[in-house]
C-alpha cells in the first residue's frame, strides 16, 4: 500500500487519460441514456420540480437581474436563497444551468458528475497499486450506484456530489503517501504533494457548495476514517519519506514532527478541511447558521434489520461482496483496511438500534445530527466494498505470473538437483505473455460479464426518466401566487412566487402573505397613502410613496433581518415585510443585504485566489522543467546534443537548481562541447592503438 507500484504491461493502456475519458463519457451515455433524452420535460416526482424552480431562480436573478441570489422572492413567499441548504448556486457545476438553462444544465451536470465518479474511483484503486481491469470494475460499480438512479429520479442531483468522494479519498492518500512514481524528484514530489492537498480541499468544498446535505458529511466521514486507518498503520510500520523538503537546522523541530509516520495522516487530512473551509465559507457558514435558527425536526426513530440491509446489498452487488472478500482472505493491506469501513458503513446504515449503535452516536454529533435515512449509508458500502473488489481482482490477476514463475523455479531447481547442469534466469518474454493472459482473463471472465450485468440493471433508458411537459417564459411583473409544490417549477419562468410550500426546514411564512393582489406593494391604510412600483429585482424595490402622514407599507413577501430601507425603518408585521416611511413624497428603496453572506463571499474568494496562486505557480514551473527537458532531447537516437555549455546556472536560495534551468538537467546530459571532442579524440587514440597492435600479430 506504501511501497512501489507494480508494473503491468497491460496497466499502461488505461494510463492514458483520454483513453479513459472517452471510455467513461461512452458508458454514461449507454446507463444514462435516459438523461439525454427528452430535453425539454422534467421528471415527475415534485422534488425535482422543487430543485428546478430553485435553480432557475437562481440563473434569473443573476442573468437577467445582474444579483447574486442571497433571497429568493419565489419560494414560500421569500425565504434565503444562497443560505439555504438546497440551493447549488455556488457550485462548480451550477455554470453548466448558466450556460445551457436548468433543463439541460441539470442534466449535463449528471453525466459529468458521473465521468467524474468514474475517474476517482479509478485513480483511488490505481493508487492503492490495484490493476487496471479491477480499478475499471470497481469506477463502473460505484459510479453506476443503484441509490444513484433514485437520486436522480427524485430530482437530488445534489446528491450526485456522492460520486466525488473517491477523489477525496485519492487525494487524500496522495498527500498522505506521495505519489507512486518514485522516479520523481524531491521537488516535484513537494509540489505533487501539495497539490494533491489543495485539490483534495477543492473537491470538498465542491460537494460543499453543490448543496451536499448529505455527501458532506458523508465525505467527512470517510476521510475521517481512512485517517484513521493510516495513522496507526504509519504508527506502527511507518512509511517511506513522504518528499516534503526540509532543512536540518533545529528551527524545523516542528516540521519534522509533524513529519512522524502516524501524525501526516492528519496534517493531510486538517490541510484538506482547511482548504474546503476557506473555498466554502461562502456556503457553509451561512447554510449552518441557517439551520441554527430553523433546525430540521424529525422524531421517528428509523432502524433496518441485518438481514434487510444485506439482501439488498446481496441480490446486486454479490460478486463485489466475494472479490472483496478475497483480498481480505489473501491478506491483502488495502482491501482489509477498506473492507473495515464497509463494515462501518454497514453498521451505520442499520440505524438507531441501541444507544451504542454508531448511527445513534453520529446523530449526537454537529452537522451529523441533521441526517435522516439511514439506509443511504449502503452508498458509503458499495464505495468501500468496491475499492477492496479491486484489490480482490488485482490478487486473482497476479496470482497467475507469480504461479507460472514459481513453477519454473521449482522445475529447474528439480532438474539441476536431479540431472545437474546450471540454472536458466526465468524468461522475460514468458512472463509478458503470462501477465498479457493474467490481464485478459481477469477481464473476460470477471470485470466484464459482472460489470455489464450491473450496468444493465441500472441503466436509465429513454422516455423514462422525463415525462412531463417543462415549463414556459412568461415576461411579467413580479407577483405572488397561491402556488402548487408538484407543479412550483411552472411559476418561477413566468416571474411568479409560490406561497404553498413544503420545506425540510421550518422555514418562517407569514399569515398575511395573499396570492390575489392587486400590487404587491400597498400601504396598510390605503387612506393615508398611496404605492407605486417603480423598479422590482430579487434583492431590490423602489417604490414612489406618497403619505399624507407617517404610514407603513407593507410588502407581500416575508420579512427577513437582512432587509434594509433608505427611508424609513424596516419591521416585521406579523412575519410579513413592512416599512414605517414618514409623511411626503418619497422614493423608497428596500434592499436585502446580508453583510454576514458577503464577509463569507469574500473568505471564499480570498482562498480561491491563494488557491490558484499556488497551483498556477506550480503549473508554471512545472512547464518550465518540461521545457527543459525537452531541449535536451536528441533529434536522433545517437544524436549527442545537450545544453549549451555557457548556460547560465541559477539556482535557489536552498541550493538546489532553479526549476527551467541547466542544473536542473540530470548531470549526465549536461556535457560541454569541449568534452564531447575531447572523449572523441580518447576513442581516435584508442582506435589507433588496437590498430597498430592488431597489425603487430598479423603473420
Amino acid at each position: 500500500m506504501t511501497g512501489k507500484a507494480t508494473i503491468r504491461w497491460p496497466d499502461r493502456i488505461m494510463a492514458l487519460t483520454a483513453l479513459r475519458l472517452i471510455l467513461w463519457v461512452i458508458v454514461a451515455a449507454f446507463t444514462h441514456e435516459g438523461i439525454l433524452s427528452d430535453p425539454f420535460k422534467v421528471a415527475d416526482w415534485m422534488d425535482d420540480h422543487q430543485f428546478y424552480s430553485w435553480e432557475e431562480s437562481d440563473r434569473t436573478t443573476l442573468l437577467r437581474y445582474h444579483q447574486l441570489p442571497a433571497w429568493n422572492p419565489f419560494w414560500c413567499g421569500g425565504t434565503a436563497g444562497i443560505a439555504g441548504p438546497e440551493d447549488p448556486f455556488l457550485g462548480p457545476d451550477f455554470v453548466l444551468r448558466l450556460l445551457f438553462g436548468v433543463a439541460h444544465g441539470r442534466r449535463l451536470a449528471i453525466c459529468l458528475l458521473v465521468v467524474l465518479g468514474f475517474e476517482g474511483m479509478y485513480r483511488l484503486c490505481r493508487r492503492l497499486d490495484a490493476s487496471a481491469v479491477g480499478a475499471t470494475f470497481a469506477a463502473l460499480v460505484f459510479g453506476t450506484c443503484d441509490r444513484f438512479v433514485s437520486f436522480i429520479r427524485d430530482g437530488w442531483v445534489n446528491f450526485l456530489g456522492f460520486e466525488l468522494i473517491p477523489f477525496v479519498l485519492y487525494f487524500l492518500l496522495v498527500g498522505t503517501l506521495g505519489p507512486a512514481d518514485e522516479t520523481l524528484s524531491a521537488v516535484e514530489r513537494t509540489e505533487r504533494i501539495r497539490r494533491a492537498r489543495l485539490l483534495g480541499g477543492f473537491v470538498v468544498a465542491w460537494i460543499v457548495l453543490s448543496a451536499g446535505t448529505y455527501p458532506t458529511p458523508y465525505a467527512m466521514l470517510s476521510v475521517g476514517y481512512v485517517t484513521v486507518a493510516l495513522s496507526i498503520l504509519g504508527f506502527f510500520r511507518g512509511r517511506p519519506d513522504d518528499g516534503l523538503q526540509t532543512t536540518s537546522d533545529g528551527g524545523n523541530r516542528w516540521l519534522r514532527v509533524l513529519r512522524a509516520p502516524w501524525l501526516v495522516p492528519w496534517v493531510a487530512a486538517g490541510t484538506i478541511g482547511l482548504v474546503a473551509f476557506g473555498l466554502a465559507a461562502g456556503k457553509l457558514l451561512p447554510t449552518l447558521s441557517f439551520l441554527r435558527q430553523f433546525p430540521r425536526v424529525f422524531a421517528p426513530v428509523e432502524m433496518h434489520t441485518a438481514s434487510e440491509m444485506f439482501t439488498g446489498y446481496w441480490g446486486r452487488y454479490a460478486v463485489v461482496l466475494v472479490l472483496s472478500l478475497i483480498g481480505v482472505v489473501t491478506a491483502d493491506l488495502a482491501a482489509g483496511i477498506f473492507f473495515g469501513g464497509a463494515l462501518l458503513f454497514f453498521a451505520l446504515a442499520m440505524g438507531d438500534f441501541g444507544d451504542g449503535s454508531p448511527f445513534h452516536i453520529l446523530k449526537s454529533l454537529p452537522i451529523f445530527g441533521q441526517l435522516r435515512f439511514p439506509d443511504r449509508f449502503m452508498v458509503g458500502v458499495l464505495l468501500f466494498s468496491s475499492v477492496a473488489a479491486a484489490r480482490g481482482i488485482t490478487r486473482v490477476e497476479d496470482a497467475l505470473p507469480i504461479a507460472v514463475k514459481r513453477a519454473w523455479d521449482l522445475f529447474l531447481g528439480w532438474r539441476k538437483r536431479t540431472f545437474g547442469g546450471k540454472e536458466s534466469p526465468f524468461p522475460p518474454e514468458l512472463g509478458w505473455i503470462i501477465v498479457g493472459v493474467a490481464a485478459f482473463l481477469a477481464y473476460s471472465r470477471v470485470a466484464r460479464p459482472h460489470a455489464e450485468e450491473i450496468l444493465t440493471g441500472v441503466r436509465i433508458r429513454p422516455g423514462t426518466m422525463y415525462v412531463q411537459e417543462g415549463p414556459r417564459n412568461y415576461d411579467g411583473p413580479f407577483k405572488q401566487s397561491r402556488g402548487n409544490r408538484r407543479d412550483v417549477h411552472m411559476f418561477t419562468p413566468a416571474n411568479m412566487g409560490s406561497l404553498y410550500c413544503v420545506a425540510g426546514n421550518p422555514l418562517p411564512e407569514s399569515a398575511l402573505l395573499r396570492g390575489d393582489l392587486a400590487q404587491e406593494e400597498y400601504p396598510a391604510d390605503p387612506t393615508k397613502a398611496t404605492v407605486k412600483r417603480l423598479e422590482w429585482t430579487p434583492n431590490r424595490i423602489t417604490l414612489d410613496v406618497d403619505a399624507k402622514e407617517p404610514t407603513t407599507v407593507l410588502v407581500n413577501q416575508n420579512w427577513a433581518a437582512p432587509w434594509r430601507s433608505s427611508i424609513g425603518t424596516v419591521k416585521s408585521v406579523e412575519k410579513l415585510l413592512a416599512v414605517d416611511v414618514p409623511a411626503g413624497k418619497n422614493v423608497v428603496v428596500l434592499k436585502y443585504t446580508d453583510r454576514f453572506l458577503d464577509l463569507c463571499l469574500l473568505v471564499s474568494l480570498t482562498t480561491l485566489l491563494g488557491v490558484a496562486f499556488v497551483l498556477g505557480r506550480d503549473g508554471v514551473r512545472w512547464a518550465k522543467r518540461e521545457r527543459a527537458r525537452w531541449a535536451t532531447l536528441p533529434l536522433w537516437p545517437d544524436d549527442p546534443v545537450g545544453p549549451p555549455a555557457n548556460a547560465a546556472v541559477k539556482s535557489t536560495p536552498d541550493g538546489h537548481a532553479a526549476v527551467g534551468s541547466v542544473d536542473a538537467v540530470p548531470p549526465a546530459t549536461a556535457t560541454s562541447d569541449a568534452k564531447v571532442d575531447a572523449d572523441a579524440k580518447t576513442d581516435e587514440v584508442d582506435a589507433d592503438a588496437k590498430t597498430d597492435a592488431g597489425s603487430k600479430t598479423e603473420p
